[in-house]
């Protein structure tokens, strides 16, 4: 494997140490620049850039001398801001055998010792531990210290896994030295110390050969100040993210590694960079190339100064949306976007040498003042930027200040402001009043941490301004609320069109009722027709047996009247009586028979219509209703010459509603005839049942007709779908059917039909209904 070149620099860029592989590949002595060791080497961007890439974090490759291969410097950030780089070529450099080149040669058999004062003598962590079982070869004096154990208790007497807070994680530190070729950096994982106590570590780490053996060699930076620094900041961050989100102007922090810790949705608008772009640690040097590739301000936009760093000094960087560098004091300037917009750009240093950029569109206030000294004045100037009234109360004087823009957003001029609660509660709706001071009170006792809520205010001219109003509690260095701050915004033209909207929804489901109505008035109509049919069937059913009957009874009439005659007349004769005995039996038996006959068919047709009517529940016996149900319709089924098929079990008691059966087969029947058939043709028409189980029924309808497409069968169960409605079709028949059968029967229905094979529906229901859910 080839040899790896470690160095380490501290936070101004001068040489701490380096090893014998780095200084042979690059140089170097204690106290020399980064940038002039980077200027030796044949690099295609200037040197001062490739420091600043380093920084932030990016590997740099480049040729290396003297072997003629591809070299890569690796970065990594140490403890205190140092930083660390290793040096790794493609190959080339001389095989390692032990932690040191040449101490072999040089040393003969004191290279152990002096092995050993080197790794002493080395100011950051070193562990040198056996590949195959993590067994500890080698440790320096800082690594004793940092895990807290004398070192002649720890070589050769423990074992790597040890010090990890999960053992996984040496796994996982060889396998990124594997997927590494032999060298990872920047590998952060947590280490436990034997007192129990863990800290957070950032690994570099090399494979090599140690005393003939394959080891790794480890450098390790406590970054647990780091990462309590970190967390300490994404809880800030999660905590102040709704306030810098309600502010009007752009806002982004950096630490003191130029890696983004705060900003707002704002800044990505101004700068013109995609939302998703930045995230938590992303580099200032990336978000800087984003913006100058961007479209808002222009390609070459970006002071390069803001990339290399190389400046002397803190410049002013004008026209520029990213600052050279951090300064030590407040700075700001203005830049112009590729739109003509100004913004007013305000750079503010933090205590650990991190930095603030907040932007502000200040195309209408060109003139406006540019730098702000204190915190106040800074404040006031953000929200004027911000196009939103803002006010703040102080709950401890009972002070209220409103902005400018707040009394502009009621008319009124900064010489006619009033910031008293007095006139607050004048310039509030009286609707609203008890809202805004519940909000207050919830605010003050500590209920809720922040609030939204929409309030009405009396315009200057009379009219109704509807405000979007948030608060948060503000708290002192003491912890006690002593102040609530809250925006308003202008929502009127929003609630105006949500009030629009929901009088357009009312009349939509006022058109969709009196829809629903109508579509129940032609159902029942419908239902209507379907018993109109009923008695027409009647009708027609019951006149031959009554015509039989009324015949019998005029023939009777006229027979006796004639006997009555020779009767009274004296010439009666027995043989005429004897045949006027016999044909008035035969009479008296026929009219009988005959009106038994209307009488059954009258009960029958009379329960048929009652179910209908009443959709009262009964048991019943399925084969003997679907024949009087098909028996009532036997007119319009022999007038249309079709034939009829039932296939059903005798005995098979339903307890349900015999009504809404009667209508689906009704409607099904009748949807044959008109539907079904071209004019002229004659079918069969069949009528299946059979118990499914204990619990259902399947009731199958088919017919033999034409049959419907398959692109049909979707609509054939909507409401007013027909094809014949030329031809009298309501396009309901089979909309009642598909509701009857879902909702009354609680049942489900099918359609299996195609061109030229007829039409089948299959209806499955319960052979008992269940109980219908009382009426809330």
């Amino acid at each position: 494997m080839a040899a790896a070149g470690l160095a380490r620099f501290d936070a101004d860029g001068r040489l701490i140490w380096a090893n014998a592989v780095f200084r042979a590949s690059l140089g170097g002595c204690p106290g020399d620049r980064l940038d002039a060791l980077l200027a030796s080497l044949p690099l295609r961007e200037d040197a001062a850039v490739v420091a600043d890439r380093l920084r932030a974090g990016e590997t740099v490759a480049f040729a290396v001398e003297p072997y003629k291969e591809r070299g890569l410097l690796i970065p990594a950030e140490g403890e205190g801001g140092d930083l660390v780089l290793t040096f790794a070529g493609d190959g080339g450099a001389p095989q390692e055998d032990t932690g040191f080149f040449g101490l072999e040669d040089l040393l003969g058999d004191r290279a152990g010792e002096a092995e050993r004062a080197i790794m002493q003598a080395i100011a950051v962590p070193l562990v040198v531990t056996r590949l195959s079982d993590g067994l500890v070869m080698a440790v320096n004096q800082p690594a004793g210290r940092l895990f807290g154990v004398p070192l002649d208790d720890v070589v050769g007497r423990s074992f790597a896994k040890a010090y990890y807070t999960e053992p996984a994680e040496r796994d996982r530190l060889l396998g990124a030295l594997r997927d590494g070729v032999g060298g990872v950096d920047g590998f952060e994982t947590r280490l436990c110390r034997p007192d129990g106590s863990d800290l957070w570590a950032m690994v570099s780490a090399r494979r090599f050969r140690f005393r003939g053996e394959d080891a790794m060699l480890a450098c390790i930076s406590d970054i647990s100040a780091r990462k309590r620094t970190e967390q300490a900041l994404e809880a800030q961050w999660d905590q102040s993210r709704a306030v810098l989100n309600g502010l009007g102007q752009g806002v982004m922090a950096f630490d003191r590694g130029l890696r983004l810790v705060a900003w707002n949705g704002r800044v990505t608008e101004l700068l013109g960079v995609e939302p998703e772009f930045l995230s938590y640690h992303t580099p200032y040097a990336a978000i800087a190339r984003r913006v100058g590739e961007g479209v808002a301000f222009g390609p070459g936009s970006v002071c390069p100064d803001a990339l290399t760093g190389s400046g002397t000094g803190p410049s002013a960087a004008l026209e520029a949306p990213l600052p050279v560098r951090t300064a030590p004091d407040e700075r700001s300037w203005e830049c112009t976007r590729s739109d003509g917009h100004v913004l007013e750009c305000l750079i503010r240093p933090l205590p650990d040498g991190g930095f603030v950029v907040t932007y502000t569109d200040v195309t209408e206030r060109r003139n406006a003042e540019r730098e702000i000294i204190a915190s106040r004045e800074l404040f006031e100037l953000a929200i004027r930027a911000a196009r939103e009234g803002i006010w703040q109360w102080d709950v401890r004087t009972g002070e209220l200040w409103l902005s400018p823009y707040w009394w502009g957003m009621l008319g009124y001029g900064e010489d006619e402001m009033v910031n008293t609660a007095a006139r607050w509660a004048e310039l509030i709706l009286p609707e609203d009043r008890e809202l805004s001071a519940r909000m207050a009170r919830d605010l003050i006792n500590g209920a809720m941490g922040e609030c939204q809520f929409i309030l009405r205010f009396r315009h200057k001219r009379g009219t109704v301004v509807h405000m979007l109003s948030r608060a948060i509690r503000v708290l002192g260095p003491d912890g006690e609320l002593f102040r609530i701050v809250g925006s308003h915004t202008d929502v009127s033209d929003r609630v105006h069109a949500e009030e629009r909207a929901h009088a357009a929804r009312d009349e939509a489901e006022r058109a969709l009722h009196d829809l629903k109505e109508a579509q129940a008035h032609l159902i029942q109509s419908e239902k209507m027709a379907a018993l109109g049919s009923l008695v027409a069937g009647v009708a027609h059913e019951i006149n031959t047996p009554i015509g039989i009957a009324l015949t019998g009874a005029s023939l009777m009439a006229e027979r006796t009247r004639v006997i009555r005659r020779d009767f009274e007349a004296g010439t009666l004769r027995r043989p005429d009586f004897a045949d006027f005995l016999d044909m008035a039996g035969e009479a008296a038996q026929l009219m009988l028979l005959n009106i038994d006959r209307a009488a059954q068919l009258i009960q029958s047709f009379k329960q048929i219509a009652v179910d209908q009517a009443s959709e009262e529940r009964r048991v019943f016996d399925l084969r003997d209703y679907i024949d009087e149900v098909l028996r009532s319709l036997g007119v319009r089924i022999k007038r249309a010459a079709h034939g009829v098929e039932v296939d059903c079990p005798a005995d098979l008691l339903i307890d349900g509603y015999p009504g809404a059966l009667s209508q689906v087969l009704t409607n099904l029947v009748m949807n044959s005839i008109i539907h079904g058939y071209a004019p002229g043709q004659h079918g069969t028409l069949r009528v299946a049942a059979r118990a499914v189980g204990g619990d259902e029924v399947e009731l199958v309808y088919a017919d033999d007709g034409r049959g419907i497409p398959s692109e049909l069968h979707g609509k054939v169960f909507e409401p007013f779908f027909t094809t014949s409605r030329g031809t009298g079709g309501s396009g309901l028949g089979l909309n009642i059917v598909y509701n009857i059968a879902t909702r009354r029967l609680r049942g489900r229905i099918a359609l299996d039909s195609a061109p030229g094979r007829g039409a089948a529906f299959t209806l499955r229901f319960p052979r008992v209904a269940p109980a219908e859910r009382a009426p809330a």
